[in-house]
């Protein structure tokens, strides 16, 4: 199979696909498949011989799915490939809080000794997920053996594993002043957008904690912005702008937690984007299930 994959990828797949008898590079317009993220598969079109896309992101925001779905152009995406990483930052961080590892480390540097601070216990604490994907799952997988309740939103609240309570995301302002944490891992579409402004944040209760790792549409940053002082932290990986513009508000806030979109990255990413495709091209060859096929 011929296969254009971008060149950031080259390094780790170019390799093990050329030894399975692939052609591989970074520009040939009659590749069987593409390789990459949305936003570096602009060109689509150019590609008269495509069958099949393979991305390396869980989002497929940017592609036209029309002009995939009237050429019979099989989709891929990469869910689940990043959900582990991104559950360990949550984790990571929320802990972080909680103990106060900031406060510490102020303390360090100054070198001063202090034995009365008392820190929260994630034991029993209750986290809203808004999204129970696989990032969701996942966060509520390690959260559940650390003793939290978990409640999970999504479209219709259907029950899954790891959730004590699920509901409808509509129902989601009956409960965020019942939350300690809440955990953001949706989509950005119509309804997403901005359903974390003023009146949201107000209903959160004092010292919880806010967490978002999906799209950075889904906060209202300039509404949200005289409300926020109650929270213990605002912890946000995404930003409706990036890179955050260096005159954002967010960098200074005391309680907010700024991470450069990174949630995801890992040392084992890599390895896990490669078997992922190689899977997918051994089910295309031997017509076996496909993995992460998006119906279009």
């Amino acid at each position: 199979m011929k296969i254009t994959i971008h060149e950031k990828f080259m390094n780790f797949a170019q390799k093990p696909l050329e030894d399975l008898g692939h052609t591989v590079s970074t520009n040939d317009l009659n590749a069987d498949m593409v390789v990459g993220y949305p936003s570096q598969l602009e060109k689509l079109k150019d590609f008269k011989n495509l069958k099949y896309v393979q991305l390396f992101s869980a989002g497929y925001d940017g592609l036209d799915l029309s002009y995939l779905k009237e050429n019979n152009i099989k989709l891929f995406n990469a869910r689940g490939v990043y959900s582990g990483a991104i559950a360990e930052y949550i984790l990571t961080h929320v802990l972080g809080v909680y103990n106060q590892v900031h406060v510490y480390k102020d303390l360090q540097r100054k070198r001063e000794w202090h034995k009365e601070m008392i820190h929260p216990r994630i034991l029993g604490k209750r986290v809203l997920y808004l999204g129970t994907g696989s990032i969701g799952s996942e966060t509520a997988k390690r959260f559940k053996a650390l003793g939290t309740f978990n409640v999970g939103f999504n479209s219709n609240g259907r029950s899954l594993e790891y959730f004590d309570e699920t509901y409808p995301l509509s129902e989601l302002k009956d409960h965020l002043p019942t939350a300690d944490i809440i955990v953001a891992s949706l989509p950005d579409n119509d309804y997403t957008r901005h359903l974390i402004g003023k009146e949201a944040v107000k209903l959160m209760k004092k010292g919880s904690i806010f967490v978002n790792v999906g799209r950075g549409t889904l906060v209202d940053e300039v509404g949200i912005k005289d409300d926020i002082d109650h929270l213990s932290a605002l912890i946000l990986d995404v930003f409706e702008t990036e890179p955050l513009p260096e005159d954002s508000y967010l960098w200074d806030r005391d309680n907010v937690i700024v991470t450069p979109h990174i949630a995801a990255n890992s040392d084992q990413n890599e390895a896990y984007l490669l078997e992922l495709l190689l899977k997918n091209l051994d089910s295309i060859k031997n017509k076996k299930p496909y993995h992460n096929l998006i119906e279009l």
